[in-house]
């Protein structure tokens, strides 16, 4: 008899648990794992962010999602970004849209030349524009594609590091200069210039053998890289602070995650990062400036009337652009407008 009063009594111990009326919970379930795909070496000011940014959101979460981070093209090399994350290598990407022109074409609206003036302005209104505004039209097409924009990075002020001085717009002529994108090789030819094109991580050994006399970078990254020490020449001449570049996720992984893990991830991203990202660049471009003078870089700045013919050269190819690619069915010369007003906006 005892034995059977032991099995009873197990039996409702077990049911009480079950049913929750005792201290007893579940399991948590594992958290959700996801892989990031970046080009940049994990030192680089963006990708630092990047990681915070995880970090970020996984306290958001209270731990529901991780992120593993493979840096410096240990996954996916830069070019192979998007089509990795699209089909699952990565589930998510740090991708550049000038690197994979024919992908989702009208996105070069963000990487035109002197488009976007400064930074800050620039990333809030690339967020608002393809992301949370009223023109579905680049998240409609990223969808279709098989990804869901996360949100907006960029770089900041464009300039021209080289390995000979630059000091005006004739001294172009019979250079190759690393630019990417389709529409800043037309800058770059047309002032005599040649165009070449390939991603970041080969820039430094191109200028170092002579096979590249110049890159159109901004000042920290080229610092981060330290191309000073195989170009002495820095021309400032603002070319503009390209904001589109997108953090993309697989659409059917985007599609699977609880609604609280992506607002998590939204919000984390288009307020904390953009913001920081802005603050970081304003920054770190004075202190890079100091460091690679201190390296023996030369900083050069061009005169007015060098300055209104390159605005005038790049103003131009955005009407060009956006006329082309409207004749192709894209609606291109209404995101053109609306992201110029859109940074006047955020300008304030």
């Amino acid at each position: 008899m005892p034995s059977i009063v032991r099995v009873v009594r197990l039996v409702l111990s077990l049911t009480m648990a079950a049913s929750g009326s005792t201290g007893w919970t579940q399991t948590p379930s594992a958290p959700v794992v996801l892989k990031i795909a970046d080009f940049q070496p994990a030192t680089a000011s963006r990708p630092r962010l990047t990681r915070a940014w995880a970090d970020d959101v996984e306290k958001r979460t209270q731990g529901k999602v991780k992120f593993e981070y493979f840096p410096a093209e240990s996954l996916l090399k830069a070019a192979e970004i998007f089509e990795g994350t699209r089909s699952g290598v990565a589930d998510i990407g740090i991708w550049v849209q000038a690197y994979n022109p024919a992908i989702s074409p009208t996105l070069a609206l963000f990487n035109l030349p002197g488009i976007s003036p400064a930074f800050r302005p620039a990333i809030r209104a690339s967020n608002e524009l393809i992301l949370t505004g009223d023109f579905g039209f680049f998240r409609d097409d990223l969808r279709k594609l098989g990804v869901e924009p996360l949100f907006s990075w960029g770089v900041s002020d464009q300039e021209i590091i080289s390995t000979k001085p630059i000091p005006d717009l004739a001294a172009l002529k019979g250079l190759k200069v690393r630019v990417i994108g389709r529409e800043w090789p037309q800058l770059i030819s047309g002032f005599g210039g040649t165009p070449v094109a390939m991603p970041w991580p080969e820039v430094y050994e191109s200028l170092s053998r002579g096979t590249l006399d110049a890159n159109v970078g901004f000042v920290s990254a080229n610092r981060d890289a330290k191309l000073y020490e195989v170009a002495k020449h820095h021309s400032r001449i603002n070319l503009g602070a390209p904001a589109g570049q997108l953090v993309i996720v697989n659409k059917r992984v985007w599609d699977g995650l609880p609604k609280d893990i992506q607002l998590a991830m939204r919000e984390a991203g288009q307020r904390n990062f953009a913001e920081n990202l802005a603050e970081l660049y304003e920054k770190e471009m004075h202190d890079a400036i100091k460091e690679m003078e201190a390296k023996g870089v030369r900083f050069y700045s061009w005169d007015a009337a060098n300055r209104e013919k390159l605005h005038a050269a790049m103003s131009s190819l955005w009407d060009t652009w956006a006329k082309a690619m409207d004749a192709k069915g894209f609606p291109a010369s209404e995101a053109l407008r609306r992201y110029l007003e859109l940074q006047k906006k955020n300008a304030h």
